[in-house]
């Protein structure tokens, strides 16, 4: 086990490594007992951290860096809870969510929309996304493609890329 102020130094230097600053080489000056960081959340962000963590256990062979996912709720959660260290959210901390946390923004992404390359539809409106998500469009025909039915996949309610669609279109689970 380790102790707040190893953890703290670890999150802090995990949080720089994160950000391509490897300021800690092998003779680190904490602590030489074995030391295992859990880290839970967002699926888009963990191939990058999983990566920074690869690396920084290696300049810090004592240190065990466990990357998880299970979406951004999960990230947000699990550390208050003691299920992890630290967390990942790919979304900003909603306002009953910021008690007792802090957020350090690593990166932004983006939310597309993705069709098929055999599909002739290039482009969509706001509006004809809306109608597609809401049921309103259900062939491509309507936004000019070819004559099928729309199939929308998306990710589950409660992650993040989901919560960001329906914030940006305003709309709630039942529109769907």
């Amino acid at each position: 086990m380790h102790n707040k102020a190893t953890h703290r130094l670890l999150t802090i230097s995990l949080a720089a490594l994160s950000l391509a600053t490897f300021g800690c080489g092998k003779n680190s000056s904490y602590s030489e007992e074995r030391v295992k960081i859990t880290l839970t959340g967002a699926t888009t962000i963990a191939p990058l951290i999983a990566e920074v963590a690869k690396r920084y256990e290696q300049a810090h062979p004592n240190v065990r860096i466990d990357v998880q996912t299970g979406g951004s709720s999960r990230g947000i959660n699990d550390p208050k809870s003691g299920l992890a260290d630290i967390g990942m959210a790919s979304r900003d901390l909603k306002e009953n969510e910021q008690e007792g946390r802090k957020s350090h923004l690593l990166a932004q992404d983006g939310v597309c929309f993705i069709v098929h390359k055999s599909n002739p539809v290039n482009e969509l409106s706001d509006e004809q996304i809306l109608g597609i998500f809401t049921g309103k469009i259900d062939n491509w025909k309507e936004v000019g493609g070819n004559d099928a039915a729309i199939t929308v996949i998306n990710r589950a309610e409660g992650r993040s890329e989901l919560e960001l669609m329906m914030t940006f279109y305003k709309l709630k689970p039942d529109d769907f």
